[in-house]
C-alpha cells in the first residue's frame, strides 16, 4: 500500500524513513496528526460535526454542556475554593461544549460563575481562534498552551477531557512465541512495509505494572502519552476532580483474541476504516482507551479513583430524562427533533454505551456525585 494524503507530510515521513531506515507507528501517526501546520489537528481543516469527519456528544446537543456545568456546580460545593474555581478544558475542539458550559454557569449558577475561571487548553491556532471568537462574551474564558503551564499543586477546580485521550498517538504491539515486538514501517519501492522489533523495556514494563498477559499473536495499541499525562494531571491539581470523558475499556476486555487486530481506527467524511496509510494528514486516527491504565498511573499521582460508568448513566443521574420530560410537555415539532438527539446521547449500542466516563479526585472529602449514583452493571465491561 502507498502512502497517500498531504504530499508535504509524505515527503516529512519519507525523509524521516530514509534517515532511520524505519519509523515506529507511533512516530508515524505523531506526524500524520501532530506536525506542525500540516497534521489532521494542527491543521484548519474542518474536522467536528456535518462538514467534518465525525461528531462528538457537545455537537449532538446543548444538554450535553448543560448537564457537566450542573456537574461542575456540585463540585464547586463539595470542594469550597479559596480562591477561583477553575474548569479546565483540555482539547475543546471548536468550543461549543465550553460554550454550552458558560452560558449554563452564567444563567443559572451565577454565583458560581462570578468566582470560576474557565481555562481552555489548546495548542492548535485554528482552534484558538474559532473558540476565541465563540466565548468572547464571557470574560471568564482564558487561554493556556499546555498543562505544564500550571504549577505543581497549583489547580483547584476540576480539569476535564472529552475525547482527547484517544487521540493520543500509540505504539502498536504484537505477541509472537511468547516475545513482544512493536511494530514499525518502512518503504519498499514506494510501498509500506511493516517490521516487527523486539519492544522496548517501557513498553513491556507497562503491561507488567498493569499485570496484563497479552494474548498470543493478537495486536493491541499501548498509551504512553496517557500514562503520563494522566499522572501530569495528578500533579497539578491540588483539590478537585478529574472527569475523563472518552471511548474505551478497562484492560480485562480491552486486550481479546477477539480484537486481533487492536482497536486503531480511522476516521474520514463519517466513514471508518483501517487504512492508516491512505489520506495522511487528512483523516483521523483514534485507539481506544485503557480506563484501567488512567485509573492505576493516576493513583499513583494522588488521583483517587471514584468511578466508573458509561455515558447514558452519567448523564440519567445528572437530569437528562427532566429535559426529555419537558420537552415532550411542548408538543411541539423542535422539541420532538430535540428529544430525538438527546435519545442518541443515552441509547444502549451507540453514544450512551460507547462512550465512558472516569472519574478521579484529589484531596476532597466527600467524593460522592450525583452523576454515579446509579452505575451500570458490574459487567467485565466495568470492572476496572
Amino acid at each position: 500500500m502507498k502512502l497517500t494524503g498531504k504530499k508535504e507530510l509524505i515527503e516529512i515521513i519519507k525523509k524521516k524513513i530514509e534517515e532511520e531506515g524505519a519509523i515506529s507507528f507511533k512516530d508515524f501517526m505523531d506526524i500524520a496528526l501532530y506536525y506542525p501546520d500540516l497534521g489532521y489537528y494542527t491543521s484548519d481543516k474542518e474536522k467536528i460535526g456535518g462538514f467534518g469527519d465525525f461528531f462528538t456528544s457537545s455537537e449532538v446537543d446543548k444538554a450535553f454542556g448543560q448537564l457537566l456545568a450542573k456537574q461542575f456546580a456540585e463540585i464547586f460545593y463539595k470542594i469550597n475554593p479559596k480562591e477561583k474555581f477553575q474548569i479546565v478544558e483540555i482539547g475543546a475542539g471548536k468550543g461549543y461544549l465550553a460554550y454550552d458550559i458558560l452560558q449554563t454557569l452564567k444563567t443559572e449558577y451565577n454565583e458560581i460563575y462570578q468566582k470560576s475561571e474557565y481555562i481552555l487548553i489548546e495548542k492548535s491556532k485554528y482552534h484558538i481562534k474559532t473558540q476565541k471568537e465563540l466565548l468572547k462574551d464571557f470574560e471568564i474564558a482564558k487561554w493556556v498552551e499546555s498543562l505544564e503551564s500550571f504549577e505543581d499543586n497549583s489547580i483547584e477546580g476540576v480539569i476535564f477531557s472529552n475525547e482527547l485521550f484517544d487521540a493520543f498517538s500509540v505504539h502498536i504491539v504484537e505477541k509472537q512465541n511468547n516475545i513482544l515486538y512493536e511494530i514499525y514501517i518502512s518503504l519498499k519501492d514506494d510501498e509500506v512495509i511493516e517490521i516487527k522489533k523486539e519492544a522496548s523495556k517501557k513498553i513491556i514494563d507497562y503491561f507488567k505494572e498493569l499485570n496484563v498477559e497479552l494474548p498470543e499473536g493478537i495486536r493491541a495499541e499501548v498509551n504512553l502519552i496517557a500514562k503520563d499525562f494522566i499522572q501530569l494531571i495528578g500533579r497539578k491539581l491540588k483539590k478537585g476532580f478529574v472527569i475523563t470523558i472518552d471511548y474505551g475499556y478497562p484492560s480485562n476486555e480491552l486486550y481479546k483474541e477477539y480484537r486481533p487486530r487492536g482497536t486503531i481506527l480511522c476516521y474520514h467524511k463519517h466513514k471508518y476504516s483501517e487504512n492508516f496509510y491512505q489520506n495522511v494528514g487528512l483523516q483521523d486516527i483514534t485507539s481506544h482507551v485503557n480506563f484501567s491504565a488512567l485509573k492505576y498511573f493516576g493513583e499513583k499521582a494522588g488521583l483517587n479513583f471514584v468511578a466508573f460508568t458509561d455515558q447514558a448513566h452519567f448523564l440519567i443521574n445528572l437530569g437528562i430524562m427532566d429535559i426529555i420530560a419537558q420537552l415532550q410537555e411542548n408538543d411541539d415539532y423542535k422539541s420532538y427533533e430535540r428529544i430525538n438527539r438527546l435519545k442518541t446521547l443515552v441509547l444502549p449500542g451507540g453514544m450512551g454505551e460507547k462512550f465512558k466516563i472516569l472519574i478521579q479526585a484529589k484531596n476532597v472529602a466527600d467524593i460522592d456525585l450525583e452523576s454515579v449514583k446509579i452505575l451500570p452493571y458490574l459487567s467485565q465491561r466495568y470492572k476496572i
